[in-house]
This record gives C-alpha cells, structure tokens and sequence, in this order.
C-alpha cells in the first residue's frame, strides 16, 4: 500500500507531529461570547420561521427540496434557503464575526491562503452549516487532512484532534446541540413530520428513503473520539 501522506513526512522536511501542530495552531475560530450570541441567534430565527440557511442535497442539489419541506413540517419554517454556492453564507458569516476576510475590505484584515471548513459537517441541518461553533478558517496546506476525499490513518488521527480542540473551545454550545437533537421531544416531532410529509406531499419512496437515510447522520448527536 503506498500512501502519499506518509512518503511525505518519511523524506524528514517535516514530523507528522509538527505538521499537525501547525494546522491546529493557524485554525481561527469565532470568539466564544460572538459564537455564544450567534447561536442564540440561529435557533432563534429557525423556530420563528426567518431566513436560516443550508447546503443543497443531491446530485445538482436536486433533493433540496425534500429538507425544506421537512423543515416545515418540524419547525414551521417555510424560509430555509439554499446556500447559493454552498459556502457563500458561512463565508459572510465567518467574515463578520472574526473580521477576517480572504477578499479584504474596507474593515477587515486580509488573510490569504485559508478557507472555510465545516468542523463536524451536519450541512443541510440548519442548525448547523451556519452554527458558529462548526466552521472555521484553517490553512489550505491542511485540507488533505480534513478534505471528504482524503482518507487514511493520518486523515483519521488528524480529525480526532481538529474536533476535540473546536469542542474544547464550544463545549457549552456543542453541549446545547446535542441536548436538543436527543430531545425526546424532538425526535418525536422529526418522526411525525416525516409522516405527515409522505402522506401529504407527492414525494416518491425512493426519496423519502434518501431523505431518512441523510437524516441518520444530519442530526446525529457530536460525539468526540478519543
């Protein structure tokens, strides 16, 4: 088995250690009493049926649909939008709340080489592909490590740690997620949104299966390895 990764470190230009020393230190995260107020601010909007935003689903984002309807059901929300590139809104956001911006502007500090990472994913779960506490800026030199593509022992290790340190930082409000997500009450209503979404809308099997099936992991508690 040849992994490109691990001929990388074996020529000694840099430890694997030092190498993920450097990606956890140059990740920026939002301050924790922004994250705080902005996730207020989130649940917020979602249950008051304001604009809130997620990532498209499918092929050509073609099942989007499916989660907004959902949503409706579960949350009375009928303004729940498709991000038009998949991170135009966490871009916006990120760029707010840290001041950083990789376009630079009149205000904000210019920063080059770092794009926006989803720390535990959950992307078309509107509470999460827009929760302060998921996304970050990390290097781009990085991505090899955190990218969907990418896998390996390495990749795994290097997960572990880039997660743990973001919960180390949001426990309190990652904390909060999970509460609501294993809400009994929650999952109750999730359930019979589905229901009451396949007896009323003209939606195929097939795509409610989908659907179920993209839910497992959508809202799935955040559980940290160690």
């Amino acid at each position: 088995m040849r992994d490109s990764y691990q001929i990388f470190f074996a020529n000694g230009l840099i430890s694997k250690e030092e190498f993920f020393e450097f990606g956890l230190s140059e990740t920026i995260y939002v301050d924790f009493d922004t994250a705080a107020t902005a996730w207020e601010d989130l649940k917020f909007r979602l249950q008051s049926n304001e604009r809130v935003v997620i990532r498209g689903f499918g092929r050509d984002a073609a099942g989007t649909h499916l989660f907004k309807k959902l949503y409706e059901y579960m949350f009375g929300n009928r303004h729940i939008q498709k991000d038009a590139t998949n991170n135009a809104e966490p871009t916006r956001l990120l760029r707010q709340w840290t001041g950083l911006s990789k376009s630079g502007g009149i205000g904000f500090d210019l920063i080059r080489n770092y794009q926006i990472s989803h720390v535990f994913g959950r992307t078309k779960n509107p509470l999460c592909f827009t929760a302060p506490w998921n996304i970050v800026y990390i290097p781009k030199i990085i991505d090899p490590f955190t990218g969907h593509e990418a896998t390996g022992d390495m990749v795994d290790e290097y997960t572990r740690l880039f997660q743990a340190q973001c919960y180390r930082k949001f426990k309190s409000l990652i904390d909060d997620y999970n509460v609501l997500v294993t809400n009994p009450d929650f999952l109750a209503n999730l359930n019979t949104s589905l229901q009451l979404m396949a007896l009323g809308e003209s939606i195929q099997a097939s795509e409610m299966d989908k659907l179920h099936k993209s839910l497992k992991s959508e809202f799935s508690p955040i559980a940290i390895q160690t």
